[in-house]
């Protein structure tokens, strides 16, 4: 059998996107993997929190070496767990043929700004990372499921906004990956199915809407990113395994739009 063209492949992605609300395609290398991953030690490790330092090795056992939940507060804070790309993961990024691609075809352009916003402040060229411990142990590492069109403190409407990227580093099979459901971009979610809350950041859905909905679980590989549609229901996403998940997101925002 012969291999797929690129014009099958972007025409793959650009489908499936607009059919499912997601993709995956190949995005970073091994060793793009194993930066990331440095960077989120780097910066656990100069909080001085605790007396063990994490490291390549340890990171998976954070849910073992981090004892202290006041501790995990801090690490899991927003304001905490991000870190700069650096020039040549953005070139990668921004020159990368798929996405520029997918997104001339969904915006009529390939012009994109790579932001992270934070409660007071918008970063360019972030990427935020998140850790969940085993569920069976703790229960509240992970929001429930919520619209990436809900940001800033703000609700958007215009889906051609945003895309997101989601990249596991630690956990890539289905008791760890990022929770989706399918086809739900194509609804529109009313405002008066949102929770109340002020526990996480993301305006989360009540469970009694999500049900009409089916989720699940993309196994993914190293160097795999998830992209998906802003109006696409995710989250929730238990951490079914006896390791700490860690994950990073970033997303690109349309340069005429935002």
């Amino acid at each position: 059998m012969s291999k797929p063209s690129n014009v099958d492949q972007y025409k793959k992605i650009y489908n499936d996107i607009t059919r499912k609300g997601y993709c995956k395609i190949k995005l970073f290398t091994k060793d793009d993997i194993n930066k990331f991953k440095k960077k989120i030690i780097s910066i656990l490790n100069k909080k001085n929190l605790i007396k063990k330092k994490f490291d390549v090795k340890n990171l998976s056992n954070y849910h073992h070496i981090i004892n202290k939940e006041k501790v995990h507060k801090v690490f899991s804070n927003p304001v905490n767990r991000y870190f700069k790309f650096d020039n040549e993961i953005i070139k990668k990024i921004k020159r990368n043929k798929e996405i520029s691609h997918l997104i001339k075809k969904t915006w009529g352009h390939n012009i994109f700004d790579i932001k992270l916003y934070l409660k007071n402040d918008i970063k360019k060229n972030y990427a935020a990372f998140r850790l969940a411990r085993p569920y069976k142990i703790y229960k509240d590492d992970v929001g429930g499921a919520h619209l990436d069109l809900h940001f800033n403190n703000k609700i958007y409407s215009d889906h051609k906004i945003l895309y997101t990227f989601w990249t596991p580093i630690i956990g890539f099979d289905k008791k760890y990956t990022l929770r989706i459901a399918p086809n739900s971009h194509k609804n529109n979610h009313n405002i008066k199915n949102l929770v109340v809350q002020k526990k996480y950041i993301s305006k989360i859905f009540k469970d009694t809407y999500l049900k009409k909905f089916n989720f699940k679980r993309i196994d993914m590989k190293i160097g795999e990113v998830l992209i998906f549609h802003p109006n696409l229901l995710h989250g929730g996403s238990k951490n079914i395994g006896n390791k700490t998940r860690v994950s990073f997101d970033f997303r690109i925002f349309n340069k005429n739009l935002s």
